[in-house]
């Protein structure tokens, strides 16, 4: 019980000695940019205090505003150099803020030995052998190392099979605005407010490539970027087929209503297969979970029977 007490205690120890290492990470970068713009006030006439203590509060809500827009933080992490790999993947997966890599790398670094400690901690207080000991604190330790990666890649799946069910709808809703007169970012826009209940995955990845056009970037690399966002085949054509009309200069409602049907098939044809694979998953929790219990039943009385005309003297010494 002693060890497990110094053990927990170590861990909320080193826990808060991360998070002020944080604290103070985060005001150590924001300090030369304050230094910056103290040096930069001009001094002599109109540089009273209330002017400075104005232009201070005009400062610190120009940076608040700064850090609350997600969106030119997502296009800085995904048109960077450093976007491959874990960033990218936390993009793919929904965790769209810029300090989500750090988040992830302290938790992949410390579950693992948070874990290791518990698992041998609780050996320790149920008296195991040093060997199982030793079994449950790797266990704990591969599970701890294992599972953000699992969690990344599970949230990353659902994200991209709700944007895939989903976009034959929105294409469908983008044909009819198209072929109404509006124009791509008003259709865009549409999409996003009508799919915010529906999907909202969908919503939010339109509604980020709209604003990145409204922002001044120009519409090809907005498309670009929602393709590295979801990392969907079906995005990845669609962006390819838009891009390619607005070369061409085809019509875009026609291609638009193309692209649909063969997204609408390709939907259809992977229900029918999933369908096809019911019959071959059912087999095994048939074989080997319902039929035992069947044979039990059915054939149990009949070998009784059998049993005690054909061995009556084992059965009745019994």
């Amino acid at each position: 019980m002693v060890l497990f007490l110094t053990i927990a205690v170590f861990t909320a120890t080193a826990l808060a000695v991360l998070a002020l290492y944080w604290l103070v990470e985060s005001r150590r970068e924001s300090l030369p940019q304050r230094i910056k713009e103290i040096s930069e006030t001009p001094s002599g006439i109109g540089s009273s205090w209330g002017e400075k203590i104005g232009s201070r509060v005009i400062g610190v809500l120009e940076r608040f505003k700064r850090k609350n827009r997600i969106q030119d933080d997502i296009v800085a992490m995904v048109t960077s150099e450093q976007s491959t790999g874990t960033r990218l993947q936390l993009i793919q997966a929904g965790f769209r803020h810029p300090g989500s890599y750090q988040v992830y790398f302290w938790v992949r670094a410390v579950l693992p030995a948070c874990l290791f400690l518990l698992a041998v901690s609780f050996g320790k207080s149920m008296g195991m052998a040093n060997q199982k000991i030793f079994l449950l604190g790797a266990l704990g330790l591969l599970f701890g190392f294992l599972f953000p990666i699992a969690f990344v890649r599970w949230k990353i799946r659902k994200r991209q099979e709700e944007i895939t069910d989903y976009l034959p709808d929105a294409l469908d809703l983008l044909v009819v605005c198209v072929e109404a007169g509006l124009g791509l970012n008003a259709a865009f826009v549409k999409i996003s407010e009508e799919f915010k209940l529906s999907s909202p995955t969908l919503s939010d990845e339109f509604d980020i490539v709209n604003r990145e056009m409204v922002a001044g970037k120009p519409r090809i690399e907005a498309l670009r970027s929602l393709t590295d966002r979801t990392g969907v085949e079906e995005v990845k054509s669609l962006v390819a087929m838009l891009i390619q009309t607005e070369k061409l200069g085809t019509s875009l409602a026609q291609s638009l209503r193309v692209h649909s049907d063969s997204l609408r098939t390709k939907r259809r044809q992977r229900a029918e297969e999933a369908a096809a694979k019911t019959t071959i998953k059912l087999v095994f929790p048939l074989v080997f979970l319902l039929f035992p219990a069947l044979f039990v039943v059915i054939l149990g009385p009949g070998m009784i029977q059998i049993a005690k005309v054909l061995f009556p003297v084992m059965i009745g010494n019994r």
